[in-house]
């Protein structure tokens, strides 16, 4: 309780002040109860003050604020304008407009203030029609020659794309200030007229920070990175939005190492720069960097945003580091941050790919209100997971929601199709996108129908169905088909695809190993070798297999034969142990992807020594019984690999979850979720 409020909230001025000292919605009510007491809310004065803690101060409750406008018999001007202005600046400005009619409807005059914040709020919307009617009102109010109205105005059309509006007031506006010349030039830069923006900038008869920093970010947007650093150079002073402007523009280039460097070299940072760099990192596939730099912050006291955490969660789902990603989970929850539908999606896509779908499922039914974004996250997760009834079954449940799919639900219906092998309905689902839902196929839904038709053995089918898509066809579509060819083992039709692909991208090694594999799948033994020595000609090496597992919430990586890690000595007793025991349980080693000339004994000694099982291997002499191991592979798994791994899981009494290129693989008691069907 505040310092003897009940004592002294009594004299309107004291409470007045009282007010402007309150820091938290929990003194706030207190003097809230105190002047109800003393019959001070009856006072038009006291109750705007109110009104303007709760609808714009940091601390305040906008919610809480129409409550109390609403309670007001006969609001004044300022009320209404406070109430209005809440609104506007919110993320939700939409009541600010419908507030503005009940203004108009009560017999109320709006005044300047009410039409500059109504104008933010048609901004904020891109409301171009509701924002010319606010227009035409100005004009007849006589308030037209106000600097700000007219800046709100430029600013409102530019946003809503009508440039050639926003250029006509600016140039007939008589009492023009910087602010009206960013307003126009942040309209250009909004637009993508970059060379507009450029002449615009340099005619200005003054510049401020604000018009620096749009003409720097509209070099960023359009990928123009330095002539942007140019003229951040050139900038006679810098605000920390210069640095974070430039820091984001590098990261879009995919230039995160000169990111990185503006980072350090700030004199300052905010939160902003943090997360910025966060989700530099976490979008640059650089996940492992991501993460370090959010502890960093952590230590130094930053308190993490929404956009940091959704970018730190992105982090852990890239590296299935579902220890980190509980432990950001746990902060969220501790920080009384509100899971809303931006970070409920995040936390659901983290669990689902580190292969804790119960947890997704959990955030799932937790959240209040789900959009397209939680459902399709859901339903993709169910998907790679091995869930495709339970997918579909959701994808059944959003439409009866009354929520409508986007293109990317439509790629974990058909990849939940895909992987269940239900060729007919996947068909029936790629057939209905177009006519019944107005999403039109992109190469990704092409991609899941060809990886539909391929895993199902429908090999001539999938060549003729990529053959005659409306686009042409991309390395991805042969590429799944390649890898079809070879789980079916037909040379034929991999020699054909191969030839595709090969006049595609004569660069990717990956096509002339799969090539090769194939050829050693039906003993072409002389064309396995060829395609070797071919890739060789070229310099083309082979990507190597990696397998990270999370240990306490340390990921450890290791490639094929890797003897540099800290326990190898430990790792490799333990992989003899494996292999005499799979032995004694009736497992043979399946050496048909070595299609090197040794003998077989060399053979099996290079397949025992993949990535996966030097990582299961590491997590059986790190974590406890029972505990299960959870493995991220960057390759798709091998079949030997997936046949030992199922005689470990029941051998060993151990749940191993493997996360592959393509999908989820739960092993328990010697089986997997699978089927056998990748």
């Amino acid at each position: 309780m505040l310092p003897a409020i009940s004592l002294i909230a009594s004299t309107h001025p004291t409470c007045l002040a009282l007010i402007q000292a309150c820091t938290s919605m929990r003194q706030f009510l207190q003097i809230h109860a105190q002047m109800i007491r003393n019959f001070l809310f009856e006072d038009p004065f006291a109750t705007s003050k109110l009104v303007e803690f709760c609808a714009v101060s940091d601390f305040g409750n906008l919610h809480y604020a129409h409550k109390l406008f609403t309670g007001i018999p006969h609001p004044n001007t300022f009320t209404w304008n406070t109430i209005i202005r809440g609104y506007a600046k919110s993320p939700f400005p939409k009541p600010s407009l419908h507030l503005f009619n009940q203004m108009l409807q009560s017999g109320y005059t709006p005044n300047s203030f009410t039409f500059s914040f109504v104008i933010k709020a048609c901004s904020h919307l891109a409301a171009y029609n509701e924002g010319r009617q606010i227009h035409g009102f100005i004009l007849k109010s006589g308030v037209d020659s106000d600097v700000f109205c007219v800046n709100g105005l430029i600013h409102m059309y530019a946003t809503c794309g009508k440039i050639s509006l926003a250029r006509r007031l600016f140039d007939t506006s008589c009492g023009k200030n910087l602010a009206s010349w960013s307003s126009i030039l942040s309209g250009y830069v909004n637009c993508g007229l970059i060379e507009q923006a450029r002449r615009l900038f340099d005619e200005m008869p003054e510049r401020g920070i604000v018009s620096w920093n749009a003409i720097i970010n509209g070099y960023c947007k359009c990928g123009r990175i330095e002539a942007a650093r140019e003229l951040f150079n050139l900038m006679p002073s810098r605000n920390v939005e210069s640095w974070n402007t430039l820091i984001a523009g590098y990261a879009k280039c995919s230039l995160i190492y000169c990111s990185r460097k503006l980072f350090d070299d700030m004199p300052t940072r905010n939160i902003v720069s943090w997360s910025t760099m966060i989700t530099a990192y976490a979008q640059g596939a650089q996940p492992n960097e991501a993460l370090a730099l959010f502890q960093k912050m952590k230590n130094a006291k930053v308190t993490p945003n929404w956009a940091a955490i959704v970018s730190v969660l992105s982090a852990c789902a890239q590296l299935g580091a579902l220890d980190q990603g509980k432990m950001i989970h746990l902060f969220v929850d501790q920080s009384k941050m509100k899971v809303d539908s931006i970070i409920g999606t995040a936390l659901i896509d983290m669990y689902a790919k580190c292969g804790s779908i119960e947890n997704a499922i959990r955030i799932f039914n937790m959240l209040a209100s789900k959009d397209v974004f939680s459902w399709t996250a859901m339903i993709g997760g169910l998907a790679v997971n091995g869930n495709g009834k339970k997918a579909l079954e959701l994808f059944g449940q959003m439409e009866r929601a009354g929520v409508r799919p986007n293109e990317v639900t439509f790629v974990g219906v058909l990849c939940a199709c895909c992987h269940g092998g239900w060729v007919e309905l996947g068909r029936k689902y790629f057939n209905s996108m177009r006519p019944v839902y107005g999403i039109e196929p992109k190469i990704e839904h092409y991609g899941c129908m060809v990886d539909t038709l391929g895993r199902a053995g429908l090999l001539e089918e999938a060549v003729s169905f990529i053959e005659t898509i409306p686009m042409k066809a991309n390395p991805v579509l042969w590429g799944a088909l390649l890898g079809a060819c070879w789980i079916h083992g037909n040379a034929k039709i991999g020699e054909y695809v191969g030839d595709h692909l090969v006049s595609l991208e004569p660069n990717d090694s990956g096509v002339y190993v799969l090539l090769s594999n194939i050829y050693a799948t039906v003993g072409r033994w002389d064309d396995a070798r060829k395609m070797r020595m071919l890739m060789k000609s070229k310099g083309l090496q082979k990507s190597p297999g990696c397998s990270s597992v999370e240990v306490h919430g340390t990921i450890h990586e290791f490639y094929v034969g890797d003897k540099s890690h800290l326990s190898a000595e430990e790792i490799y007793m333990m992989l003899e142990k494996i292999t005499s025991r799979l032995r004694n349980a009736g497992y043979t080693p399946n050496t048909s992807p070595v299609l090197f000339d040794i003998e077989d004994e060399e053979k099996e000694s290079v397949v025992s020594y993949h990535s996966e099982k030097l990582a299961i291997a590491f997590g059986l002499i790190s974590t406890e019984e029972g505990v299960p191991i959870r493995i991220v592979k960057n390759l798709r798994v091998c079949r030997d690999c997936h046949t030992a791994m199922k005689f470990i899981s029941k051998i060993f009494n151990r749940d191993l979850v493997l996360r592959d290129r393509n999908v989820f693989h739960y092993f328990k008691d010697g089986s997997c979720s699978c089927k056998d069907y990748w």
